[in-house]
């Protein structure tokens, strides 16, 4: 491969890429506050039909604020349930400093699963979204990793050939569903291993 002759843009996934968070403490957080065990919280909370329209973008803010209310018994007011849900990240300064490193030389873009209420957190508290050019998100385009349109997606909004992009996230099934449509993509599993690979890419 010929590294930065080659690739032409780079997508970063966003939880435990850039940005660190632990589902369990997540769902430990939200069983306190609405003074349930955490395995009440996930089988209630998280169902597969929830988490899919929550990322997809069909269920909206308040839709999961009511459902807080209703199935989960949480007693506190919209604001209050906000920051319930969004305070859970911090930043992966690793992984950000290459984010930076990469932003100099070419386009980069995020791809992630997400929500409307995580992601305006995150633009608004975070410094790399002044770094991308722009970014593809599931709420967004109603569609999520690992289904390959949202790479399809991903490529038409980079005006990118697949062979020319490369994708990095941390679940093992979302790199290979890049790579699936054609995509470069490697694995995140810590700041000093995605160094190597981009070294060893050409493209640092």
């Amino acid at each position: 491969m010929s590294g930065v002759k080659a690739v032409k843009a780079v997508f970063f996934d966003i939880g435990n890429v850039l940005l660190r968070f632990d589902p369990g403490e997540v769902r430990r957080s939200i069983a306190a506050a609405v003074r349930k065990h955490p395995a009440v919280v996930f089988k209630l909370a998280w169902s597969s039909r929830i988490a899919d329209g929550v990322e997809r973008g069909t269920i909206p803010p308040r839709e999961i604020y009511r459902l807080f209310r209703e199935v989960l018994g949480f007693e506190g007011d919209f604001a209050a349930f906000r920051r319930l849900w969004c305070e859970q990240f911090t930043l992966n300064e690793g992984a950000f400093r290459l984010l930076k490193r990469l932003a100099r030389k070419m386009p980069v873009y995020l791809l992630s699963n997400t929500n409307h209420l995580h992601y305006e957190h995150i633009r608004r508290r975070y410094p790399f979204s002044r770094h991308i050019k722009g970014a593809v998100l599931s709420h967004k385009v109603g569609l999520r990793k690992p289904e390959a349109a949202i790479y399809l997606a991903a490529l038409k909004r980079a005006r990118v050939r697949p062979e020319q992009a490369l994708f990095i996230d941390d679940l093992p099934e979302n790199v290979r569903g890049a790579q699936k449509v054609g995509m470069l993509a490697v694995r995140y599993e810590g700041p000093e291993k995605l160094e190597s690979d981009l070294q060893a890419l050409g493209l640092l």
